[in-house]
C-alpha cells in the first residue's frame, strides 16, 4: 500500500506539500495540486483515515449514499460526485440503501464512525429519524434530488416538468392520460399533472393512474412482476390509454419493451414520456424530463463545503426541461 512518502516522491514533492492538498490548503497552487493528485490515482493511494484523526485533521473521505447503482441517473450523479471530490483532493466513499430505512440507518451510523469529513445523500424516510443525531454531530449534510425538511438540500423543480409532460400530451392531441409513480416520492408530480390536464377541461380515468412501492421498478431481476402487471393491464383495450408519464427513464425503458412485446406500437398506440433523462432516454429515445446533474453535483459540494459559514437551511430547486424524442411523437429532438 503506498504511503504518503511515495506520493511525494512521484509528485516531486515534499510531503507537507502533499498533505496540504489532502487538506484542500488554498497556498498550493493548481499545478501542484494536479501533481499531487495524479501521483495519488498511479498508486491508487487513499488518506490514512487514523492518521488524520490522531493528528486532529480531517479524513479526506466524502461519503456518497444513493438508493441503487441500476438507476443510470445515480450512476451519473456519482461519477460528477467524484469528479467534484477529485478537484478538492478528497476521496468518495458509495454506499446504497436499496429504498430501505434501517439499511439507511446503518450506513450512515458506519459512515459517521469511519470520520467521513461530508454526507452527500438521497435519503430514505430514516432521514427525519436520524437529523437530531446527524445535526448534532456537526458533519456537513447536504440532500440531493429531494427537497429536505433537516438539511441543505439541491432538488429539481418535478412539479414543473410534470405539467411539461401534460402540456405536451395535451398539444398532440391526447385526450385519455395515465402514470406510473411511487408511492410517498412524486406526490407534487402528480398533483402538478393534473392540475395541468383538468384545467384544460379534460377528465382523468383511475384505471390509468398506477402507484407502485418506491424503488420497487429498480430489481436487479430479469423480470418485475408489478411493471408486468401493468403491461398487461396497458396492453388490454378496456384500461388502455393513448399516453403515459412514468416516474424515472429505468422504468419508461422497461414499460416500452413490454408493450412492444404485447404487440402495442410506441408512440402511436400509446406515447411514453418519463423523468431524468439519462443517458437510457438518449440512447432509447425516450421522451424525458432533464435534471442537470452536474449543477447538482456542484451546488451540494459547495452547501457542504460551506456550511460552516452558513445559518438556517438553504435549499436549492432547479427548474426541469422536457427533452422530446421519438417515444411521445415522431418528430426530431425539441427542449420545452
Amino acid at each position: 500500500m503506498a504511503s504518503i512518502k511515495d506520493v511525494a516522491k512521484k509528485a516531486g514533492v515534499s510531503t507537507a506539500t502533499v498533505s496540504r492538498v489532502l487538506n484542500n490548503h488554498p497556498s498550493v497552487v493548481p499545478e501542484t495540486r494536479q501533481a499531487v493528485r495524479d501521483a495519488m490515482d498511479y498508486l491508487c493511494y487513499v488518506p490514512s483515515k487514523s492518521a488524520f484523526q490522531l493528528s486532529g485533521k480531517r479524513s479526506g473521505l466524502v461519503a456518497v449514499v444513493l438508493p441503487n447503482l441500476v438507476n443510470p441517473h445515480f450512476c451519473e450523479l456519482l461519477a460528477t460526485f467524484e469528479e467534484e471530490a477529485r478537484y478538492i483532493g478528497k476521496t468518495v466513499i458509495v454506499k446504497t440503501h436499496q429504498n430501505q430505512p434501517q439499511q439507511d440507518k446503518q450506513i450512515i451510523h458506519t459512515l459517521i464512525g469511519m470520520g467521513i469529513d461530508c454526507l452527500l445523500w438521497v435519503p430514505t424516510e430514516a432521514e427525519a429519524e436520524l437529523a437530531e443525531w446527524l445535526t448534532a454531530t456537526r458533519i456537513p449534510v447536504a440532500v440531493v434530488t429531494q427537497v429536505s425538511r433537516f438539511f441543505n438540500s439541491v432538488s429539481i423543480n418535478q412539479s414543473k416538468g410534470a405539467a411539461s409532460i401534460a402540456e405536451h400530451f395535451i398539444q398532440t392531441g391526447h385526450t385519455s392520460f395515465g402514470f406510473i409513480a411511487q408511492e410517498s416520492v412524486d406526490t407534487r408530480k402528480v398533483s402538478s399533472w393534473t392540475k395541468k390536464i383538468t384545467s384544460q377541461g379534460f377528465t382523468l380515468d383511475k384505471e390509468n393512474q398506477f402507484w407502485i412501492a418506491k424503488g420497487e421498478g429498480e430489481k436487479t431481476s430479469g423480470h418485475i412482476s408489478i411493471l408486468d402487471d401493468i403491461i398487461e393491464k396497458l396492453a388490454s383495450r378496456r384500461q388502455r390509454c393513448s399516453c403515459l408519464w412514468v416516474y424515472n427513464d429505468v422504468a419508461a425503458s422497461y414499460i416500452i419493451d413490454g408493450l412492444k412485446e404485447k404487440g402495442v406500437s410506441v408512440p402511436k398506440d400509446i406515447a411514453i414520456a418519463s423523468f431524468d433523462n439519462t443517458l437510457l432516454a438518449q440512447t432509447k429515445r425516450i421522451t424525458s424530463v432533464a435534471q442537470p446533474i452536474h449543477e447538482i453535483a456542484h451546488l451540494a459540494f459547495q452547501m457542504v463545503k460551506n456550511e460552516n459559514n452558513r445559518e438556517g437551511i438553504e435549499m436549492y430547486e432547479i427548474t426541469s426541461r422536457l427533452i422530446i424524442r421519438e417515444s411521445s411523437v415522431n418528430i426530431n429532438v425539441t427542449i420545452l
